[in-house]
């Protein structure tokens, strides 16, 4: 079970790395990462979900928010580009 620590650290190696903007639009998070969100949000739906779930929840939903700006960028990069 990732922590939010993992899934920040897995996208900051990502980004790291200096990827070409078709790799920030091509990135999805581990399939451990998505099983984890998508866990979490059966929990929280449940009713039964801890303060410290919350908090994660609440960091995977931000770097989610976060990626979609990013890639919407890398998006606008490649428009520029190609005019």
């Amino acid at each position: 079970m990732p922590t939010e620590n993992q899934v920040s650290l897995e996208i900051a190696q990502f980004l790291a790395k200096g990827p070409t903007p078709e790799q920030i639009i091509a990135f999805h998070p581990s399939q451990i990462a998505t099983e984890r969100a998508y866990e979490l949000i059966a929990t929280e739906r449940a009713g039964n979900i801890t303060k410290e779930e919350k908090d994660e929840l609440d960091i995977c939903v931000y770097l989610e928010h976060m990626m979609r700006l990013i890639k919407a960028e890398a998006h606008l990069l490649l428009q520029q580009h190609a005019s």
